[in-house]
């Protein structure tokens, strides 16, 4: 018996959910220097969520669709049924991307790319507002960062790119939530006036990790423009700034 992991992706995706792509088609896309990133709406069930990666996967690499299978296996317990994503793409030629995968409520997040590891997170800000986060993620240094920021908003604010910077870290890691996001501190680089009474969080953001599988330096981060009500990053690791490529998902079918 093979001990491939099962195919997640179900039956083969359809369509083109790349319709961002540049007008000369997948040939024009460097995925090894480009991170694709797509934030829609999620399909019916967790399997329409796959197919709508494999086939993003399948537009930017100009592979068939039908030949994009996406599988999972937990590096720890061996299961199928969660861990990393994976790409297989048999007897295609090319460099098989990594992906990474999002839900938050009905939204749907993916990223795909060849620079190298990558991990994306969406979250809803109003389920950040009911969550203890405060006491379960934030380094001291984070802590009391947030601590100084006002309006509320801001702070608020500042928490969910916190947050989801962790997450797509953690993810490109392929570790996830198994390690304490505490041992991680994102700085968020002010914007506005150094001298003013709050600064607000500007979009650059730097992670500080000691215990990470991989230099600090090749942490490249980017938010993600989300939906109003929600926040996304995308995190890839490597040792060159990739650029970041907005595609579209298709409506969920």
């Amino acid at each position: 018996m093979s001990d491939a992991p099962t195919p997640v992706n179900g039956p083969p995706a359809t369509g083109s959910p790349g319709s961002a792509l540049p007008g000369s088609g997948a040939s024009a896309i460097d995925l090894s220097r480009t991170v694709a990133v797509a934030v829609g709406d999620r399909a019916e069930t967790r399997a329409g969520d796959h197919a709508l990666l494999a086939g993003m996967v399948a537009r930017l690499t100009g592979a068939a669709a039908a030949s994009v299978v996406l599988t999972r296996r937990c590096p720890h317990c061996g299961a199928s049924d969660h861990g990393p994503l994976r790409v297989r793409i048999p007897g295609f030629p090319a460099v098989v991307p990594r992906v990474s995968l999002a839900r938050a409520g009905g939204r749907l997040a993916l990223a795909v790319t060849a620079a190298g590891p990558v991990g994306i997170d969406l979250e809803s800000l109003a389920d950040l507002a009911r969550a203890p986060l405060h006491d379960v993620a934030l380094s001291p240094a984070e802590a009391a960062t947030l601590a100084t920021l006002r309006p509320a908003a801001a702070a608020e604010a500042a928490l969910a790119n916190i947050w989801t910077t962790k997450e797509a870290v953690l993810k490109a890691a392929g570790l996830g939530l198994r390690v304490d996001p505490r041992e991680l501190t994102v700085t968020l680089e002010p914007a506005g006036r150094p001298d003013g009474p709050s600064p607000r969080p500007s979009d650059r953001r730097t992670v500080s990790w000691p215990r990470a599988p991989f230099p600090d330096t090749d942490v490249q981060l980017w938010p993600v423009a989300a939906p109003r009500g929600t926040v996304a990053t995308v995190a890839v690791v490597c040792g060159e700034r990739p650029s970041v490529l907005m595609v579209t998902v298709p409506p969920p079918r």
